[in-house]
């Protein structure tokens, strides 16, 4: 039996066991998330359940290592350890909040030193349909930001219920699959253990929130699932690397979604890191759509573009039709989206 499933079942049991003994902690020492102008829900409701996620997973690791799972200790430690400081900076900023820039100076260290541990440079850049170019010692660079950015975006995008959980758990589980099929039981396994804990999370989370997760979780597992994608690029698969464009795919929704937002606001003269309500999932829930919508169509657009993923791994043919394909519609549905919810929030006013 591949070790895929044990780890799997193992950490998602130790997360349905752990949590809800978590949520009392957290309600017990009122640790709660009160609402504000910006939230999307109208009650206290206890922050910190990304431990609920971090600590089985962090338990499977050693149960793996133990094992004798991981041949080579540099990826596994550097996922353990970035992973660890984020969600100790992600707990400090949900109890008493951080300077910005105080947190991406921690970020970006642990994005640099882990990258540097784990060995994942960008090898190529490329497009689908266009020739890759090498990226040489560049390729550093533009891993690190990319670390450093999915990792703050995947903070953005934990918003509603059940949204995070369940990028968390699809995304990681695409990549455990692929990197069992590529014979990378390193990543496979750590990445199985990532999605079985979000399971036990996503139960105390959706589709009515009774813990959030807040920066605890959402730091590390951007973080996570950020070194996944750069583990398949750089080579995860033995027939050499992988265009980064396929492993994107994986976590295309928020990538999307966040990349689309920070640049609207740019383009329309607001601060773009600015605290708002201007993500694509955010105007929808204003609209009106329930969070148990707005999350279950996020996540079948996950599903779409991991299937779409595996769907080029198997005909590599298909990939400038699907990437390009995908690139297009998700433009065009989210400045559809954008357009009808201004429109309709303008009628609302005219009529008050």
């Amino acid at each position: 039996m591949h070790p895929v499933l044990p780890a799997l079942l193992l950490s998602a049991a130790a997360g349905l066991v752990f949590t809800p003994w978590l949520v009392g902690q957290l309600r017990r020492a009122s640790v709660m998330d009160v609402p504000n102008e910006r939230s999307s829900h109208a009650r206290p409701v206890p922050v910190g359940g990304g431990i609920g996620i971090l600590v089985p997973w962090l338990l499977g690791m050693g149960v793996a290592a133990v094992a004798g799972v991981f041949p080579a200790p540099g990826f596994p430690a550097a996922l353990v350890a970035g992973a660890i400081v984020l969600a100790v900076l992600g707990f400090a900023d949900d109890l008493r909040g951080l300077p910005p820039l105080q947190r991406l100076a921690v970020e970006s260290v642990v994005a640099a030193v882990c990258l540097k541990a784990g060995g994942l440079p960008v090898v190529t850049i490329a497009l689908p349909g266009l020739a890759p170019v090498a990226a040489g010692a560049f390729g550093w660079f533009v891993a690190w930001v990319f670390v450093v950015g999915f990792t703050n975006m995947f903070n953005f995008m934990d918003g509603i219920d059940g949204l995070a959980g369940f990028q968390a758990l699809l995304g990681a589980g695409a990549l455990a699959i692929w990197a069992a099929l590529a014979g990378d039981t390193t990543l496979a396994v750590s990445a199985a253990l990532l999605a079985g804990a979000a399971v036990g999370f996503l139960r105390a989370n959706y589709p009515r929130a009774r813990v959030f997760m807040g920066d605890v979780g959402s730091l590390p597992l951007g973080f996570l699932l950020a070194m996944g994608v750069l583990r398949v690029h750089a080579g995860a698969d033995r027939t050499g690397p992988t265009p980064l464009w396929l492993p994107l795919l994986f976590i295309w929704p928020f990538l999307s979604d966040a990349t689309y937002t920070l640049f609207n606001r740019a383009i329309h003269g607001r601060n773009p890191f600015r605290p708002h309500r201007s993500h694509v999932y955010q105007r929808l829930v204003v609209a009106g759509q329930s969070h148990a919508r707005v999350t279950l169509l996020y996540a079948a657009a996950m599903a779409v573009c991991i299937a779409a993923a595996f769907a080029c791994r198997a005909n590599p043919g298909l990939g400038p039709f699907v990437f390009w394909g995908i690139a297009a519609l998700t433009l065009v549905l989210f400045v559809a989206i954008v357009s009808r919810v201004r429109a309709a929030t303008t009628r609302r006013a005219d009529d008050s």
